[in-house]
């Protein structure tokens, strides 16, 4: 189980938990106070008999089975759309670095990430968060000549063996030729990730959810190969009340945040 907790407005005690049993989380929501919010991400299925329910969602994501080994998991990736771009990005090579968890690597990643966000017109990622994910996971940054390129945020949960993409972000959409080396280079940097957590005894690579099969990103997922899984969202809390106020103040965060990683966009980009 990977479990981050924050306060907000310094009285609603906030949770976001990754993995947890049905024994975990049957514990936490009998445990939960007037003033306690959790969201449990990758459930087990099935959670309706546990008091405190507030809200529930059944979803999908896409997991690689890396306990088959590498070679299995390149053999079902799919030739000419993964296969393909990750041999051509093995010719890039002796351009590239790839930095994971250093103080570089967390700076460039939050600054990458953030610029992408500004131009899709997504939430920025605080600061703050980034730390507090980091703790629980890894950050990834792949440099070209020097240049962060693309970059990945996992959270890894060595109990279950399994580790979850949370966080994803690259220059594509700023010139063509970065267009055109991220689509090999981020490629292989997923299997760069998959092959060192294999090397651990990591048995799962979560892509962190997919939508339907036209959403070019769940296709990108897709190509990979591995299986579609359903997974399930809760949200709990011992108020019905407290639960709809933290989750106007989350909201209002997001918010906030999407007008930051706007205002911090470089004019350039954002045209």
């Amino acid at each position: 189980m990977v479990a981050i907790e924050r306060r907000i407005g310094g009285l609603l005690r906030y949770r976001k938990i990754w993995f947890t049993d049905y024994q975990q989380a049957g514990e936490i929501s009998r445990s939960l106070g007037r003033t306690d919010v959790v969201r449990f991400f990758a459930a087990p299925g099935d959670l309706s008999a546990l008091p405190n329910i507030v809200k529930h969602r059944q979803l999908q994501t896409a997991w690689i089975d890396l306990s088959a080994g590498p070679e299995s998991v390149l053999s079902g990736m799919k030739k000419k759309s993964c296969r393909y771009e990750i041999r051509r990005a093995e010719k890039m090579l002796a351009r590239v670095d790839i930095d994971m968890n250093s103080p570089k690597a967390l700076g460039d990643f939050l600054a990458l990430y953030n610029e992408f966000a500004g131009v899709k017109r997504l939430p920025g990622l605080p600061a703050s968060w980034l730390r507090e994910y980091s703790a629980n996971g890894e950050v990834f940054v792949l440099y070209l000549e020097k240049v962060p390129l693309c970059g990945h945020l996992v959270l890894r949960d060595t109990e279950r063996r399994v580790v979850r993409l949370i966080y994803s972000a690259s220059r594509r959409l700023q010139t063509t030729g970065d267009a055109s080396a991220c689509g090999a280079l981020n490629r292989y940097l997923h299997w760069y990730e998959m092959q060192r957590y294999h090397a651990q005894g990591f048995a799962t690579f979560d892509f962190g959810g997919i939508r339907d099969s036209n959403d070019p990103i769940s296709r990108f997922k897709l190509s990979f190969g591995g299986a579609v899984v359903a997974e399930h969202y809760y949200l709990f809390s011992g108020s019905q009340w407290i639960a709809r106020l933290g989750n106007l103040a989350y909201e209002r965060i997001l918010r906030r945040s999407v007008l930051k990683a706007k205002n911090n966009c470089n004019d350039r980009v954002c045209q």
